[in-house]
């Protein structure tokens, strides 16, 4: 997947638009062989972290605070 597919996933999970966000984030990396996107973003207060497999889309990890 590329990089707009893992945007997409991400923001699909929080339920938001690229719209409704600020502070768009999305940065490819390798973990132990494996290609990831982390993917950062605000939505109002909200802050949102993702971490998606770079050959599925498959979200790894996530976490958001306010």
């Amino acid at each position: 997947i590329g990089q707009g597919a893992a945007k997409a996933a991400a923001l699909k999970h929080a339920g938001l638009t690229e719209s409704q966000t600020t502070k768009m984030k999305v940065k490819q990396d390798w973990d132990d062989g494996r290609l990831e996107y982390e993917v950062e973003f605000e939505s109002g207060r909200m802050e949102y972290e993702y971490t998606i497999d770079g050959a599925t889309g498959a979200i790894l990890e996530y976490e958001w605070n306010d």
